[in-house]
């Protein structure tokens, strides 16, 4: 068989990141600041719903940063030829 050269396409390069935000660990709700959160808690347990009590520090939304670098990915690789001599 013929020598056969890679085939792939270019992408581009990125991190993933995601922003901190605050759970109620008792009702689930989600706060983009620490003080919504303990704001939120405060008023719960003060309305008798004491589950909402307390809030974890938990990674959102995951997005992309693109780095503005291009990476090369191969979907096919190079292949050599393929073959032998023979002798008469």
């Amino acid at each position: 068989m013929p020598a056969k050269e890679e085939v792939g396409h270019w992408e581009d390069e990125y991190i993933s990141r995601s922003v901190w935000v605050y759970q109620c660990n008792g009702c689930g709700q989600i706060f983009d600041t620490e003080d919504g959160a303990a704001d939120h808690n405060l008023t719960e347990c003060f309305e008798g719903n004491y589950t909402c009590g307390s809030y974890t520090m938990v990674g959102g939304e995951p997005y992309k940063e693109y780095t503005g670098n291009k990476f090369w990915v191969v979907d096919i690789p190079a292949q050599e030829e393929v073959g032998h001599w023979e002798y008469r």
